[in-house]
């Protein structure tokens, strides 16, 4: 059989099968790049997701170019670009993932994992032309708009909540320019499918906005490296002098236990790492879950400076005079109530001080 001939079968066989290719696509995109993204420095993440998204709104754009074409390298165009794409936005997923969950709380983090979720069951409904442009271009805005949030602060060196609502238009603008560009090259075509479209983007902005003020979204680009409890901390020069129990094993399961000898205090570490020329303030807010009430009481609240560039983060600390014996968190957080990570533990009364060694930070 003549290679064109092979390839035209193999191409026919790729457009009967588009749906089922572009779930395995997105799936090893996603799996590929969850495994490997974390290896990267921060500016360099943020430049391949720049990269991604480009080629993610080049595929958008042949797919919508080639739409309906008769033509030999535009039919072949109408299968590539959509699995190209597909491959791409699962990538793009995973390095979000990656950065949504590494070094912060799952409470905080969980409703990104539930939206993937979502994502990958929908794929599995947008069979034809028109929704698959809908659901690729809506994929192509959220992408745009998780990375404005995190990139924006890091180009500016702040955090708050007129550079998130900054973020929200940056990403709007930047979509509406994609937009028209689509128009540009089949108007017509768009049109049939722009109402569903621009309610996609509405509603992901709602609910990422949604999202932002009852602070489930981590404050991006600030990760909690390090953290713990220790019975006391003393700074020496670079570094701080601490004193600890003996861990749990790496198999234990649960909060760390502290034990605690009445009237001594305890104290919070906690290393936040800010990319350079960031500056910032973050508060440690101690809670103790109260089993009469069975909610969480807040204690005490400690906020200190942040300051940018130390790759092991920024350090600093706080305590709590004589904490009772019970369930306690202390939330490492934005001024704004964001949760960059928790510190949970419980706190076991003992009668004489517990045996501790003591280890530089």
């Amino acid at each position: 059989m003549p290679p064109t001939r092979r390839f035209e079968g193999l191409l026919a066989w790729a457009r009967r099968n588009q749906r089922w290719l572009s779930a395995c696509f997105f799936i090893f995109g996603f799996f590929d790049h969850l495994i490997t993204f974390g290896a990267f420095s921060l500016p360099t993440e943020i430049l391949i997701f720049e990269a991604y998204l480009c080629f993610i709104a080049l595929c958008t754009l042949l797919t919508h170019i080639s739409a309906d074409r008769e033509g030999g390298f535009m039919r072949t165009v109408s299968v590539l670009a959509p699995l190209a794409a597909q491959m791409t936005i699962g990538g793009v997923l995973a390095g979000f993932v990656v950065f949504y969950t590494r070094e912060s709380v799952l409470s905080v983090s969980w409703p990104f994992i539930v939206f993937l979720a979502i994502i990958f069951v929908g794929s599995e409904f947008f069979r034809d032309y028109r929704e698959h442009l809908v659901f690729q271009t809506a994929l192509f805005y959220f992408a745009l708009y998780a990375l404005t949030i995190f990139a924006l602060p890091t180009y500016v060196g702040a955090l708050n909540e007129r550079i998130f609502f900054l973020s929200t238009v940056v990403a709007l603008a930047i979509f509406g320019l994609y937009l028209f560009i689509l128009g540009l090259f089949g108007w017509q075509r768009l049109r049939q499918t722009l109402t569903p479209i621009l309610f996609s983007v509405l509603g992901i902005t709602a609910l990422i906005v949604l999202a932002y003020v009852v602070h489930i979204i981590p404050p991006l680009p600030l990760t909690l490296r390090q953290g713990g409890i220790y019975h006391s901390i003393t700074r020496q020069g670079d570094g701080y002098l601490v004193q600890e129990q003996q861990k749990a094993p790496w198999w234990h399961i649960g909060p760390q236990e502290v034990d605690h000898v009445p009237g001594a205090p305890l104290y919070a570490f906690s290393a936040v790492f800010a990319p350079g020329s960031f500056a910032t303030s973050v508060i440690h807010e101690w809670q103790f879950y109260n089993p009469k009430t069975k909610a969480w009481e807040t204690r005490s609240t400690v906020a200190f400076g942040v300051s940018g560039g130390r790759e092991e983060g920024y350090r600093g600390y706080s305590l709590i005079s004589d904490p009772e014996a019970g369930e306690w968190r202390v939330r490492v957080q934005t001024l704004t109530g964001q949760t960059i990570g928790e510190l949970r533990f419980t706190v076991v009364t003992i009668p004489v001080e517990p045996t501790l060694h003591t280890e530089m930070l």
